[in-house]
């Protein structure tokens, strides 16, 4: 399956288990165009981003991606078409959440194991392998990613909202130009990375966005 195809599924998980969210494809962070990220959800609390890897496509990637993406994303998850699921799934980096299709639509990856058949070794000894086991279900989790960078989350903020933090917290100097830069060094040298990241969220889920997202706030379930 086509990237674009598993993106059109994953929006569909997103919507479901984010139900208060803002999704927004290819999300700019890191100085605005240098990463973006897939497929995100900005939820109330932090980011929760989907890194797709459809037919075709390779896992070499995800170790630069590892290191970029959690910088302002405190949940990740990586979904993958079957036909590349296991090469990319070893190369799934530390923390990050895996998604599958089953049936049809996208879910967290089944983790639930059992005993499979008696196997031979190549010394002789045998031994019973741990196999997935679709009789029952235990979803695949994400954990709370810790890597945030105050640089990567200023990069994806515009000026006009780098400007409203800086003023909120009394941080512009009189007769300094507002600069990108100045505003980016002046935020990073007085506030705490979480401070940084929370007013990210906050500007994110009132900004007037320049392409299409898909805003869920207030939406009835089933609607």
């Amino acid at each position: 399956m086509k990237a674009n195809d598993l993106r059109t599924l994953a929006t569909d998980w997103l919507a479901a288990a984010y139900p208060d969210s803002i999704l927004v494809t290819e999300l700019s962070i890191d100085d605005w165009g240098s990463a973006s990220l897939d497929l995100a959800a900005i939820t109330p609390s932090h980011i929760v981003g989907v890194e797709i890897k459809g037919e075709g496509d390779s896992p070499a990637r995800l170790e630069r991606q590892a290191l970029t993406y959690p910088m302002a994303a405190r949940e990740m998850w990586l979904l993958c078409d079957p036909s590349i699921k296991d090469k990319c799934f070893a190369k799934r980096p530390a923390g990050w959440g895996r998604l599958e299709l089953w049936e049809g639509k996208v879910r967290p990856d089944n983790r639930a194991k059992k005993r499979g058949p008696m196997t031979k070794r190549k010394n002789g000894n045998h031994f019973w392998p741990s196999v997935r086991d679709d009789s029952r279900y235990v979803p695949d989790r994400a954990s709370k990613l810790m890597q945030l960078a105050p640089h990567a989350i200023c990069g994806a903020l515009w000026k006009d909202e780098l400007l409203t933090i800086a003023r909120k917290y009394d941080l512009l100097p009189p007769r300094r130009k507002a600069y990108v830069h100045v505003l980016t060094e002046i935020l990073i040298d007085n506030l705490p990375v979480t401070v940084i990241h929370d007013e990210m969220i906050a500007a994110f889920r009132c900004r007037q966005w320049r392409k299409t997202v898909l805003d869920l706030r207030g939406r009835q379930k089933g609607s």
